[in-house]
């Protein structure tokens, strides 16, 4: 494996993801998109009024991330409905099978390496 190749890899996948999140975190601050990015409780909470040309809005931050981790189900029930908690509820099972199937891969990976390294005829 090249060495050079790995790293453009890498550093194209971090690029992407960074512009991703950059622009997610600018897109998530605009007035016009309050009704989409958990509206109910953005309304409730933020009901002041924003200045159309604020700094602030154009600012990536990665604020977001630890509000998200900070409500319970019975806060996402109530703010944005039963589906919303199903679905979050997939995708967390979905991760952790994701993890443990990776973990199974790759204990299985290190034996037959291990037997490859250990019974080899060089």
């Amino acid at each position: 494996m090249k060495l050079s190749a790995l790293l453009t890899s890498a550093g194209i996948n971090i690029g992407v993801c960074a512009l991703l999140l950059s622009l997610y975190s600018v897109l998530r601050k605009q007035p016009g998109n309050v009704s989409v990015y958990f509206g109910r409780r953005l309304a409730e909470e933020h009901g002041r009024h924003r200045d159309s040309y604020i700094l602030e809005r154009f600012v990536p931050s990665p604020s977001w991330i630890v509000k998200a981790w900070q409500y319970t189900e019975e806060e996402i029930l109530s703010a944005a409905g039963l589906d919303a908690v199903v679905f979050l509820r997939a995708i967390v099972f979905r991760l952790w099978v994701h993890c443990l199937v990776l973990y199974i891969i790759s204990c299985a990976a290190c034996v037959l390496l291990y037997f490859v390294r250990t019974h080899s005829v060089l």
